[in-house]
């Protein structure tokens, strides 16, 4: 407990006080015989009666409440609210205004605000809720009277206190507490807590920090959130949501104010003034005024106790002063709580502020209330490394200034065990908030030194690794640890995963790279394998090429087969690899890998480069070679003519390759169906059918394609057909036998050729390559389609030109008539579009149906109709 307020006796006097209002310095009081007295109570200069009412009213005064920024007095008595007006002290309470609407009022309640008018101007708007009887109505004051405001609520029962907040009003029952909510149609009511359990006892209710309610049930004061009561239509009650821990006072409270940051309460032998942020809530008693009936606060740190014929001023002492006594009490909240709301200079108070912060945070520590203290450090916006030196152990190299750290270590209890974990989790928690703020920092300022940093994220690594491994590997992810004290911890721990990811997110590649492969052959290392160094390969990029081939290397060795990967698998990173120095690097070191990479680079990523075509044809046709040559030493091989219809398939259906190119490095011994294809696209007709004819002896390949060439080349079915009926004597390369059944003419192959391309074969040209001794019927057939052929072919013509000079002669004939057609033009003519005389020499235009317009407006018109 503390001193927080001084008691004044300001009088003593014969009148029976029924209510009391106070304003300012201003105290009001009104009397069981109906008068109204305002007192002014300084300090220095004393008491000081201002206004005196001996007739205000004939009943007693039971309530009354001050609109101070009005000047204006709302006073209960005899069942009926009378405002009067206060401004001038010489009219002693001058009467404004009685609301016969208020007959019957036993209790009252007011809700006063000050917004901007729709003219700009600050205005005060109130509005008053009147208890009648079973109801509570609303009127608000309009100029210089009470006008309603077309609201009511039904009570279940006669309320006994009411308070009214934003949109819902509280009222007490004789054994119940409920809210209202008055922005629905009808007001929604939701039921609260009893007024009290074990005792008869009259219900209080009081606004706290300017939107909570405090609602008394026996010995504790709860707080009530009405916002939590806004429900909308249809929806279920909110009853007692609230979260709050209710405040216990020694009896049962018959009165109770706020006056930030206290609740002061009346009870049965004394007035309590008690926090409400801390476990002991109990801040100071007043046992000499414990025969008070009324409580009002006037202003800030000043209120009013009346008793029935006493009248006493309680006032705060000043912050400064309690601040001190509070600080030596350890009693950090309230001290808080208390500056914040002083009246000393804004810096200084903000300095203050983190200063109490700051021995709270400490003291919490000391008592091992890790995420409290931290949560404190935060408030002060305490430099973390000054929180990291807490732990000796944590601590990185010191800084210049460590003997200017905010927090001193000395009195830091050791911590070991459970109460060291815990230290470091609330630790983390305090970090991570730091590193984000940092963060935001570097990002806006671009220019602050990532020192700080880099010593909270190595701290956040320590705490890590000794609370919860599993998140060491994200927080190296984010790159900003100390590299050498980093890579000490880790090896410590024999966290090599970890390490790996560390020194990736500083660029060390060779380091860990050389780390990956050492640890490959270790068995049970985390490490172990090839498939962390080929991800870690993968994921490198171009800028690291020589670093990639280096360390491809032995994996390339170990296994080919996965090895290729680095340079094939489906990333970015790994597609946009420079292909022809990939390339070039199987070429010198693996070159049984070349064929899986070209076929991959253009199969599967659509590589349209001819250089790498034409290589893939070449490594095609080597290897087809190479396995030939096995084939005719005995050897068994079922590789040979899966490659070869590989080689076959690229030659047909790429349109990359340079075939002049490739057909440089083909052979001419082996392999001719192929070198036919390369052939092909070089359009040399003769050579692809000699080698279809003459050496492989393949009709049908070669009808198929002189088929596909006849679009392009008229003449190709005559030179096969020259082929077959003239046949060379030598073969078309040397070393390669010719077929049988074409060394000499092929007659019958010749003859099926003639049947059945006959429309593409020009007997003309075959006729000179038919054998002089072959017989007439065999060219039959032939002859008879030849003939018929060119007979309908000379009927069409003639029928054709007889048709046209038909259309010639009706052509002529139409345009005789049409010379025929004469006009008259004269000076009396008129265009019908321009409404203009047509002048000598003047172009025009005559339209089908006899118009006839200028040229220039014929122009216009055409013009306007095409757009």
């Amino acid at each position: 407990m503390h001193k927080a307020y001084s008691v004044q006796s300001i009088l003593k006097q014969g009148v029976q006080i029924e209510a009391i209002a106070a304003y300012g310095n201003h105290v009001i009081l009104g009397t069981r015989s109906g008068q109204l007295i305002m007192y002014s109570v300084d300090e220095k200069t004393g008491v000081d009666m201002r206004m005196f009412n001996k007739n205000f009213s004939k009943k007693p005064i039971t309530q009354m409440e001050v609109v101070a920024a009005e000047n204006l007095l709302f006073v209960l008595t005899d069942n009926m609210i009378h405002v009067c007006d206060i401004s001038r002290i010489e009219n002693n309470f001058e009467f404004m205004h009685s609301s016969a609407d208020t007959k019957g009022c036993t209790l009252f309640t007011m809700d006063v605000d000050t917004r901007k008018s729709t003219t700009g101007e600050l205005a005060t708007f109130i509005r008053i809720g009147c208890a009648i009887n079973k109801r509570i109505v609303f009127f608000f004051w309009k100029k210089d009277k009470l006008a309603s405001l077309e609201l009511a609520i039904e009570l279940i029962d006669v309320p006994r206190a009411i308070s009214w907040v934003n949109q819902t009003v509280c009222v007490g029952y004789k054994h119940q507490y409920v809210i209202y909510n008055i922005s629905c149609t009808p007001p929604k009511m939701h039921e609260l807590i009893p007024t009290s359990s074990t005792i008869s006892q009259d219900p209080n209710i009081c606004l706290i920090r300017k939107n909570m309610l405090g609602i008394s049930k026996d010995n504790y004061l709860m707080l009530i959130d009405p916002s939590q009561y806004k429900a909308k239509e249809g929806s279920a009650d909110g009853g007692m949501n609230n979260k709050t821990t209710p405040t216990m006072w020694t009896s049962p409270l018959l009165g109770l104010v706020w006056d930030e940051p206290y609740a002061i309460g009346r009870i049965k032998n004394a007035i309590e003034i008690r926090s409400l942020v801390r476990k002991d809530t109990l801040v100071q008693s007043l046992p000499e005024l414990k025969n008070t009936r009324f409580l009002v606060r006037s202003d800030k740190g000043t209120i009013f106790a009346a008793a029935s014929s006493e009248l006493w001023c309680i006032r705060m002492v000043n912050i400064p002063t309690q601040r001190e006594e509070l600080l030596l009490q350890k009693k950090f909240q309230l001290a808080i709580e208390l500056t914040e709301i002083s009246e000393e200079e804004i810096n200084d108070k903000a300095q203050t502020i983190r200063q109490i912060h700051m021995l709270y945070a400490k003291e919490l520590f000391t008592n091992k209330e890790f995420s409290a203290a931290m949560k404190e450090f935060e408030k002060a916006a305490i430099d973390p490394y000054d929180v990291i030196r807490l732990f000796p152990s944590l601590v990185p190299e010191p800084k210049n200034s460590v003997e200017d750290a905010t927090v001193p270590t000395s009195t830091v209890p050791k911590l070991e065990d459970h109460d060291l974990e815990n230290a470091y989790m609330a630790l983390i928690e305090f970090l991570a908030q730091a590193r984000q703020r940092e963060v935001v920092k570097l990002l806006d300022t671009k220019s602050s030194s990532k020192a700080l940093l880099e010593i909270i994220d190595t701290t956040l690594l320590k705490c890590y690794l000794q609370t919860n491994d599993a998140l060491v590997a994200p927080l190296l992810r984010l790159n900003q640890c100390h590299l050498e004290e980093s890579e000490r911890l880790l090896k410590k721990h024999n966290k090599l995963s970890e390490l790996i990811i560390l020194y990736d997110g500083k660029g060390m590649h060779k380091k860990a790279l050389t780390l990956l492969r050492e640890q490959a052959n270790v068995e049970g290392s985390v490490l172990q394998g090839l498939q962390r160094t080929i991800g870690y390969l993968q994921a490198l990029g171009a800028e690291n090429l020589p670093l990639i081939f280096e360390f491809s290397d032995w994996v390339l060795t170990e296994d080919p087969i996965e090895g290729l990967t680095i340079f094939t698998e489906e990333l970015l990173a790994v597609e946009a690899l420079p292909r022809a120095k990939v390339l070039d690097f199987l070429v010198s070191k693996y070159k049984h890998l070349v064929i899986p990479y070209l076929e991959h680079i253009i199969d599967v990523w659509d590589d349209t480069n001819t250089l790498r075509h034409n290589a893939l044809i070449k490594e095609y046709s080597k290897e087809v070679q190479r396995q030939l040559a096995g084939q005719k030493k005995g050897e068994e091989n079922t590789k040979l003519q899966p490659l070869r219809a590989k080689l076959y398939k690229m030659l047909d259906e790429s349109q990359h390759y340079s075939p002049d190119r490739v057909l440089q490095d083909f052979p001419t011994t082996m392999l001719l169906e192929e070198r036919a294809l390369i052939l092909g696209r070089l359009k040399m007709h003769e050579k692809v059918l000699a080698i279809y004819i003459q050496v492989l002896g393949d009709v049908t390949k070669a009808r198929t394609y002189a088929e596909a060439n006849y679009e392009q080349d008229n003449d190709v079915f005559n030179k096969l057909l020259a082929i077959i009926l003239k046949p060379m004597q030598q073969p078309p390369y040397e070393g390669v036998s010719m077929h049988p059944d074409f060394v000499k003419p092929n007659i019958k192959v010749a003859l099926e050729l003639l049947n059945a391309y006959t429309v593409k074969i020009e007997p003309v040209k075959i006729l000179e390559y038919l054998p002089g001794d072959m017989a007439i019927h065999e060219l039959k057939n032939y002859l008879e389609t030849v003939i018929r052929t060119d007979l309908a072919e000379e009927h069409q013509r003639k029928i054709m030109m007889g048709l046209l000079q038909s259309e010639a002669t009706r052509l002529q004939t139409a345009i005789d008539i049409e010379r025929k057609k004469c006009f008259e033009l004269n000076e009396s003519t008129v265009c019908p579009e321009c409404k203009k005389r047509f002048a000598n020499q003047t172009a025009f235009v005559r339209y089908p149906n006899g118009q006839v317009v200028h040229l220039s407006c014929y122009d216009r018109c055409l013009a306007a109709s095409q757009q």
